[in-house]
């Protein structure tokens, strides 16, 4: 691993953006180990303060993940401590909440019409039909339920194999499941809910694995929009 000695005066962004470029060419890996503060301080000709910060911005931005007694290894970009101090303050605009609401369902509606228009077998799509079969077990079972909830709509997004895709997902879902009026438990908690919410999602399986676009964004829609009215 090759670093250039820092001469500038905010230091901690200097060492943040040759880390980021180490990760971008692919000499650091998600997984790797970052050296030790000392070391890192050393290469760089800094104080092991300034790398201090550095790993502590890092952090924040999900970067890397500090582990205890272990260091500081690359993540495959977690977002959550970023977002976890900023979202209070992107939803103090009223306004925000139901531009999210938007994008997420354009989000949504544009990956399962990717999938549907892919042509993949049944096979490709097994993952999603576990899923809802769990599903159909758990509709008595609220935390399952919402987990699985989750884990489906995540899993288009992966299928798609577009990771922004699946990183714009991720933060938009985050931001939402901090408000009061998107929340998966709330909705599913309704009577009756649970069960359509599961019938939603097995339509939603059927018609990606026809390759029927039209009705998989049609199914889709319907079921973004009855969880919302929901709340």
């Amino acid at each position: 691993m090759e670093l250039k000695t820092v001469q500038t005066q905010k230091i901690y962004k200097n060492i943040v953006e040759q880390i980021v470029d180490l990760i971008h060419d692919g000499s650091l890996k998600n997984g790797d180990k970052l050296p030790p503060e000392r070391t890192l301080a050393e290469m760089l000709n800094v104080s092991r303060t300034s790398v201090r910060e550095a790993l502590k911005v890092m952090e924040i931005m999900g970067i890397i993940e500090i582990r205890p007694g272990e260091g500081s290894v690359v993540s495959d970009f977690n977002a959550e401590p970023f977002l976890s101090m900023i979202w209070p303050v992107i939803l103090a605009n009223r306004d925000v909440e139901k531009d999210l609401q938007e994008f997420r369902k354009i989000l949504e509606e544009g990956s399962i019409r990717r999938l549907a228009l892919r042509g993949e077998t049944e096979d490709f799509f097994k993952d999603l039909k576990d899923i809802v079969d769990e599903m159909e077990k758990s509709i008595d079972n609220c935390s399952q339920s919402v987990k699985l909830d989750i884990l489906f709509h995540r899993r288009i997004f992966e299928l798609t194999g577009n990771r922004l895709l699946l990183v714009a997902q991720n933060l938009t879902e985050y931001i939402l499941e901090k408000t009061v009026k998107y929340n998966r438990s709330e909705a599913i908690k309704k009577d009756g809910s649970a069960q359509v919410i599961y019938k939603q999602h097995l339509e939603i399986y059927q018609a990606v694995v026809k390759g029927d676009s039209v009705e998989a964004v049609r199914k889709m829609s319907e079921h973004l929009d009855y969880v919302q009215s929901l709340n």
